[in-house]
């Protein structure tokens, strides 16, 4: 037996964090084991579904390379399938015609609700003796067809991530299984076409359990053999309540535009229920090669933001410098000959700003900064700034004497060991201390308060662009006294 599974969303809204971590699950369970893995679209909600959700779920399965060796398939070029089920459930004497208005099933569950029971269809329309034996199309549009659930007995599974679990049929009612417009529900539709796309592994959320003993007696009505089922633990925010948009549970392509890395985003799913050891960081082929669902866990697992950035900081400082330019190149225009004309070593600022982000977003916009300079701030704000107020130097025209004094004895050699040399000459020479010109410099050449280390900042950004910069401060002062 070949094993498969099956990644099944509905196009009724955005691609999130639990079901993007449900397919990443089947897709490792199937690739471990060398199975196929299915994309299945269940678009039976016709009112709700929408091609843009579709290509919500396309995009985000491309975008962290999840592939399937099947499909996708969509529902609603199969429904011929679920009706031609449904007449075979009709034949057997396993489902019957109900009549029952709206009106009717609101009423019946206000009476069970006041009376302390649990809503649910009461058999109203249940045949009594010999079931008559109808077809699907008899529907007259004010019928459902609805199978006809056992009235005792226990439904038990060995679930692959639960253990044992078992229900009792008094808990359920008589499910609809075609609806009066004739379109499957989703319990009939999900059973017929799990069985016969050949999908052995149902493993899904465990939101499902409930439905479970349901599908297993239409599965055992039809005459086919069961499947095996897991469920994975529900997963909550930090606060311990389900996850929501404000714990962060956003579309998965939000990540994707906030500078999150694939293989980062799979490493962190991958730990969102499941284990191995102590292990933190793992590539897509160890995390294939180490998955099972003996590895994951019963209990919710818990959505960490902060722990999400850690981790895909980490994967960034790993990858190789031509493939984070490549990343960054998506996000700002890096003119890269163009750049180093300028003298500017556009690699070795990314591996000093590497140090400071965590993600590609994080590392765009403080390299745009280096390169770009967005921001200008007169010598005036600068010495008046509070930033600056602590260290500043007595008056704003010996600021403008240091910086001057800098800019004239600049090394020739560019290297760092130089202006290493003449960042100590020049506190020497001022009797300064190490703030109160380092501040300057990077305001001068960069616009903010706060950078790594000067020294390593001015070699990176090389000679000409530093002293470009100098003189266009100091020039700016002078202009405006």
């Amino acid at each position: 037996m070949t094993l498969k599974t099956r990644f099944a969303p509905s196009p009724t809204g955005d691609l999130h964090i639990g079901g993007i971590r449900t397919a990443l699950y089947n897709w490792a369970l199937a690739k471990h084991y060398g199975g196929k893995f299915l994309l299945r679209i269940e678009n039976t909600d016709i009112e709700r579904s929408s091609s843009n959700h579709v290509d919500g779920i396309l995009n985000g399965l491309k975008w962290l390379n999840i592939d399937f060796d099947e499909g996708p398939v969509f529902q609603t070029d199969r429904l011929s399938r679920y009706t031609e089920s449904a007449d075979a459930l009709l034949s057997e004497g396993r489902a019957y015609f109900c009549s029952c208005s709206q009106a009717t099933l609101d009423e019946m569950r206000r009476e069970q609700i006041k009376k302390g029971l649990k809503p649910r269809y009461n058999g109203t329309c249940r045949p009594q003796g010999k079931v008559e034996k109808k077809k699907s199309e008899e529907l007259n549009g004010s019928q459902v067809i609805r199978f006809m659930s056992p009235l005792n007995g226990v439904v038990r599974w060995k679930d692959l991530v639960k253990g044992e679990i078992s229900i009792s049929n008094q808990e359920l009612d008589d499910l609809i299984l075609i609806r009066a417009n004739g379109l499957p529900t989703y319990n009939f539709a999900s059973v017929v076409d799990d069985l016969d796309m050949g999908i052995t592994h149902i493993i899904r959320g465990d939101d499902h359990v409930n439905n479970t003993p349901r599908q297993i007696h239409i599965i055992e009505s039809l005459g086919k053999a069961l499947p095996f089922f897991g469920h994975l633990a529900m997963i909550h925010g930090p606060d311990g309540q389900k996850l929501s948009k404000r714990h962060g549970a956003d579309s998965i392509l939000e990540f994707r535009e906030r500078g999150f890395l694939p293989v980062a985003m799979i490493n962190y799913l991958a730990r969102l229920g499941w284990g191995h050891g102590n292990s933190e960081l793992f590539s897509i082929e160890e995390f294939i090669k180490l998955f099972s669902l003996s590895g994951c866990v019963a209990s919710p697992a818990k959505f960490d933001s902060a722990k999400l950035v850690w981790l895909n900081g980490e994967h960034m400082r790993n990858l190789p410098m031509p493939e984070i330019i490549r990343q960054l190149s998506k996000n700002i225009d890096l003119k890269l000959s163009e750049i180093k004309k300028d003298g500017i070593e556009v690699e070795g600022l990314c591996a000093l700003l590497l140090e400071r982000s965590n993600t590609l977003c994080e590392l765009s916009n403080e390299l745009s900064t280096y390169l770009f300079k967005p921001k200008n701030i007169s010598l005036r704000e600068l010495f008046e700034s509070s930033s600056y107020y602590k260290n500043r130097v007595s008056s704003e025209q010996l600021l403008y004497d240091i910086v001057n004094d800098f800019l004239n004895n600049l090394p020739d050699d560019w290297t760092l060991e130089g202006l290493s040399g003449h960042l100590k000459t020049t506190l020497s020479t001022w009797n300064l201390k190490m703030p109160q010109l380092a501040i300057p410099l990077r305001v001068i050449v960069l616009g903010q308060y706060k950078s790594p280390a000067i020294e390593k900042v001015l070699f990176l950004l090389g000679g000409d662009e530093v002293k470009k910069r100098l003189r266009n401060f100091l020039g700016e002062y002078v202009n405006e006294r």
